[in-house]
């Protein structure tokens, strides 16, 4: 699934649950004849697998870096160097 689909099958749903946007004149029960829950479980799922994904590349970028930084930067000058080492995300 394309991230695109993803995320406009996501803000779709989260406007029809708040009640905003096509969804605020009470086309509530209509939401689920545009989509199957079926089909909104399967984006769930694949956007829980992307996050997983960035998450995975994101600590091993990290890693990387930190591999490089202590290869390339005098050690008194290490710590802070990064922001997520000070407990920052």
């Amino acid at each position: 699934m394309k991230t695109e689909e993803i995320i406009k099958t996501l803000q779709d749903h989260n406007d029809w649950r708040r009640g905003v946007g096509k969804w605020d004149n009470g086309e509530k029960a209509n939401y689920f004849d545009t989509i199957s829950a079926y089909e909104l479980g399967q984006t769930i799922d694949a956007a829980i697998e992307w996050l997983q994904t960035l998450e995975q590349e994101r600590d091993e970028a990290r890693l990387e870096a930190k591999l490089l930084r202590n290869n390339w930067v005098p050690r008194e000058l290490r710590k802070g160097f990064f922001p997520w080492e000070d407990g920052n995300e």
